[in-house]
């Protein structure tokens, strides 16, 4: 007989690693303990060697579900006398080195004992077991264990603490398991702030019956508030939109199941594995002509062909959802632009505004989390949003270093990026940092990472911007805690994410980086965002770009296409009748003025160029909502029936992709009076095809795509499929390819360089010697 110490590290703890290892120890007579730690799961054991040698290749082989092992070693120890096998008392005495479970949607053992009468938990709304329940959002500390999380303060019943420590029951050590007889209390507020009910039936019967009358009710989740009403009532929706002056960005339904989503929209096989992934996040699907259900379409997602659909993430609204038996508006509880609302205390306060009635229960959610959202491209999928179920871990490891770095991120659509011993971390969306209440968001939660990590980083990375929140609190930090700082250029940090993600950092042969966005500060001061790049032997080179056009007025023409086309226009006065009538007399005159200044900001953004052509073309002058004209030209495109591949010329010139070669071509087909949707097909066409011409220019075959641009499903499609068979073409694959990659191409980028350096010193040290 001999003893062993066994150490597993990844992602091992809420996933019932302990009970899994206890119950194949008793099947294969092995006697011993094991427990959990900050750095993973411990096991030693005594047995002979061949049954000892077997029982840890059984737990590396078929670990349990939802659980991912990095690393795992076994040793030999000196001799001990085991009586049995027991589950040790978890210990916290190493640097926490593991991979942080995230939320998992509720499973479908969980979903039938709510639905079964008799059963302790028959209608009650925060069941969850091994399998499924809050995880990241509780978590107060490591190692994951109750007296960790926020519900360290409610009491197990006996019939609770009995399975809680029964090993065979799947609610052995579920941190965060209650019933009907010791339950989470529940609350439901009118907007006056008046506790209506605290009773767990009364509130579920309540709540439908007040859908029904066409109230809008904000709902705790997982990782925050949402309001919801009732996704057939035009006057609920409507009331929403007008309260959150929000006229025209879609909105999520929550649907009770895929067949139900079925009757809304055409649902490919790869997006009903999304909606059924344990992330269970918002998938963008394209609608079906006949609507089935009843949703008001057009108040839903008004000019587009997606909506975003989801089927309940948590017990709560699995037993809403059920009960009302059609979709509902599910949107994100929050001020436009900001993170979900995630605190009882301002949900109360703050969502009265919006909505008739709130929802909450005393299980507080330690930081926020949306609802992350993915959309495909044929069989690529592209994610619009990584959060809840996905963050905060990111899996392998790419990155060599040793160092805790922190890439601080962007200031829009932020998300910051941390590796801290061999692993490595991204948070979840922290919205735009234009708001005070994402900023105290984005601290909040990079704070708590760091508490549970234990993490000091020993290099912090910020956007060379000068004026990004993310830059000036990095900057910051750094001085106050004395650490390292570095800027890395914004869309070298694009390129540097899609490369890392695709393990192409050490490539031996050089890779062309497409890299079109919205904006980005430049390393000429001027703002980019149609970039092409070369990296080869671990550099990168900017070797061509959208020719530049005037910036007008800032941000402002961010948010207003039309003025991204008047300044493309300027060089075509005789067509600036095209938009003239999006203008008042006054706005008219003043921006004539504006446009005849010298000395403007120029931009090579290709997210101008699309908000300038959306706004020519008669679909979108003024963004109600972040990349609302980009959207709505895509939706164009997509009702061309006419799928050829005729595109507009926009040749390279001096390293400048020449737009003004372009738009005389798109104003005879105005002139023509051609179908706008054939117009915009054609502009997509054209876009893939001057990917595919710059490509051929510089003879490369490798393709890398970052930024905003590529979160455009239509563009991906229309890519993949001009350059099957003759291209390799590298998109991201767990990050989105707007601004929440950023933070994790700020670390490849720093790894390049140091990469780079080191090589240099072996070079000189071999010189030398």
């Amino acid at each position: 007989m001999k003893s062993f110490h066994i150490h597993i590290r990844g992602r091992v703890q809420g996933v019932g690693f302990r009970p899994f290892v206890y119950k194949l120890a008793e099947q294969m007579g092995v006697k011993g303990w094991v427990n959990n730690s900050t750095d993973g799961v411990h096991i030693e054991i005594t047995s002979d060697e061949t049954t000892g040698l077997q029982f840890y290749h059984t737990i590396i082989q078929s670990p349990p579900k939802h659980s991912i092992i990095i690393q795992h070693d076994i040793q030999e120890i000196p001799f001990i006398a085991f009586d049995s096998f027991f589950i040790e008392e978890s210990i916290s005495d190493h640097k926490p080195d593991l991979l942080i479970t995230p939320d998992i949607a509720v499973c479908d053992e969980c979903k039938k004992e709510m639905l079964t009468d008799n059963n302790r938990w028959y209608a009650y709304p925060f069941t969850n077991c091994l399998h499924c329940g809050p995880r990241y959002s509780i978590m107060t500390a490591l190692p994951y264990d109750r007296g960790n999380t926020s519900m360290a303060h409610l009491p197990l019943c006996d019939d609770c603490a009995r399975e809680f420590n029964d090993v065979y029951c799947r609610r052995h050590y579920s941190q965060a398991t209650s019933c009907n007889q010791c339950p989470i209390p529940i609350h439901l507020y009118n907007s006056g702030g008046d506790e209506i009910s605290t009773n767990n039936a009364t509130i579920l019967s309540t709540i439908d019956t007040l859908f029904r009358e066409g109230n809008i009710i904000a709902v705790k989740g997982f990782g925050g508030y949402l309001l919801m009403c009732d996704a057939s009532n035009e006057f609920a929706i409507e009331t929403l939109r007008k309260r959150k002056h929000r006229p025209a960005k879609p909105f999520a339904l929550l649907y009770p199941d895929i067949a139900s989503i079925s009757v809304d929209a055409i649902v490919s096989e790869k997006e009903i594995e999304a909606i059924e992934d344990p992330s269970a996040p918002i998938v963008l699907c394209q609608y079906k002509t006949e609507n089935g259900t009843g949703i008001c379409k057009e108040l839903i997602a008004p000019m587009l062909k997606k909506i975003g659909v989801m089927v309940p993430n948590t017990p709560l609204s699995f037993l809403i959802s059920q009960r009302f038996g059609k979709p509902l508006v599910a949107t994100s509880g929050n001020i436009s632009g900001s993170p979900i609302i995630y605190k009882d205390h301002d949900a109360v306060s703050l969502l009265s505004r919006f909505a008739d009635y709130i929802l909450t229960y005393d299980r507080d959610v330690v930081i926020p989390q949306d609802d992350s959202v993915v959309q495909f491209a044929g069989e690529q999928q592209i994610i619009i949003r990584r959060s809840r179920g996905l963050a905060p871990t990111y899996y392998p490891n790419v990155f060599k270093t040793g160092e805790t770095l922190l890439g601080m991120g962007a200031e829009l659509k932020s998300a910051f990026a941390i590796t801290s011993g061999e692993n490595l971390y991204v948070s979840q969306f922290l919205g735009n940092q234009d708001r005070l209440e994402s900023q105290e968001a984005y601290t909040e939660t990079l704070d708590h990472l760091c508490r549970l990590l234990k993490a000091k980083p020993a290099r912090i990375l910020i956007d060379s911007h000068p004026g990004y929140f993310v830059s000036l609190f990095g900057k910051e930090k750094a001085t106050n805690e004395n650490i390292p700082l570095q800027s890395i250029q914004h869309h070298e940090a694009h390129f540097g994410a899609v490369l890392a993600e695709n393990n192409l950092l050490e490539s031996e042969k050089p890779i062309l980086g497409v890299i079109w966005d919205g904006t980005g500060y430049g390393h000429d001061e001027q703002i980019w965002g149609g970039e092409f790049f070369i990296y080869e032997d671990r550099e990168m080179h900017r070797v061509a770009h959208l020719d530049y056009f005037s910036q007008l007025l800032g941000d402002k023409m961010s948010k207003e296409p039309r003025l991204s086309a008047l300044s493309l226009l300027k060089s075509f006065p005789n067509r600036q009748n095209l938009i003239k009538d999006y203008f008042s007399d006054k706005e008219w005159e003043f921006y004539q003025k504006q446009i005849q200044q010298p000395g403007h900001l120029l931009t090579s953004s290709m997210g101008r160029l699309l908000d300038g052509l959306a706004a020519i073309l008669g679909i979108c002058q003024l963004n109600t909502y972040e990349g609302e004209a980009a959207m709505k030209l895509e939706a164009a495109a997509y009702a061309c029936k006419n799928h050829s591949l005729e595109y507009y010329p926009i040749p390279l010139s001096n390293n400048r992709l020449m737009h003004d070669v372009m738009l005389p071509y798109v104003f005879d087909d105005i002139d023509k009076k051609e179908d706008v949707s054939i117009i915009a097909w054609k502009i997509f066409c054209s876009l893939a095809k001057l990917i595919e011409q710059v490509s051929n220019s510089f003879e490369l075959d490798k393709i890398a795509f970052s930024g905003g641009v590529f979160q455009n499903a239509l563009l991906v499609e229309i890519i993949s499929n001009l350059m099957a068979g003759k291209k390799e073409l590298y998109f991201h694959k767990q990050l989105s390819p707007n601004d929440e990659c950023i933070g994790f191409g700020q670390i490849a980028c720093y790894e390049i360089m140091n990469t780079k350096q080191s090589m240099y010193k072996q070079l000189s040290t071999s010189f030398a010697g």
